[in-house]
């Protein structure tokens, strides 16, 4: 089982936020959590009606994240309350284990508080304590100017881009920006 990670820090507007190993027992909190997500943002793949998870399928994929040496799912929390979610998964085959893509996701009320930045330092610090894994990456929509720019101020560079990759009506469309950050070892954020 891996290690359980928490770290506290302290948001801008002085509230104590944890950022730990989501775990199991979580798995009901993230889907109502994840289902405001979708209902509040303009930049997921996944819509509201799409999301499908179960509880039970939550939680399975939960402790598949601590079994796994490749997989890392952390929740942001702020009073006990779910206010930040980020999942990361390495390649499945043996010739991209080394890599690994996140979503990662923020509360609409607390956006730009620093829960992005915390949320990326511990997987960023993971990546960098883990023996396979050597490069992180990621897609955002292109239009997430604040999402970018985060990407950007932790290290992640622009690696390619998906042309109209995302179609958001039927006139409507929005690229996709494929953003990453080699991992040093033996340092840290």
């Amino acid at each position: 089982m891996a290690e359980i990670i928490q770290q506290k820090f302290v948001l801008k507007k002085g509230e104590t936020l944890i950022v730990r190993t989501a775990l199991p027992s979580d798995a009901k909190n993230i889907i109502q959590y994840v289902r405001t997500i979708f209902r509040e943002s303009p930049f997921m793949l996944t819509t509201e009606p799409e999301f499908t998870m179960t509880v039970e399928k939550e939680k399975q994929f939960l402790q598949d994240c601590l079994k796994s040496e490749g997989k890392l799912a952390l929740v942001a929390e702020v009073d006990n309350r779910i206010i930040g979610f980020l999942n990361f998964q390495n390649g499945n085959k043996r010739k991209i284990r080394h890599t690994g893509e996140f979503g990662m996701s923020v509360a609409q009320e607390y956006r730009n508080l620093g829960v992005g930045s915390a949320l990326l330092k511990i997987l960023l610090n993971w990546a960098e304590d883990n023996p396979i894994i050597e490069k992180v990456y990621l897609e955002v929509f292109a239009k997430n100017t604040a999402a970018i720019a985060l990407y950007k101020k932790m290290g992640f560079i622009e690696e390619g881009c998906k042309v109209k990759g995302v179609k958001i009506d039927q006139q409507t469309y929005d690229d996709i920006l494929l953003m990453a950050q080699f991992v040093e070892k033996g340092t840290t954020l």
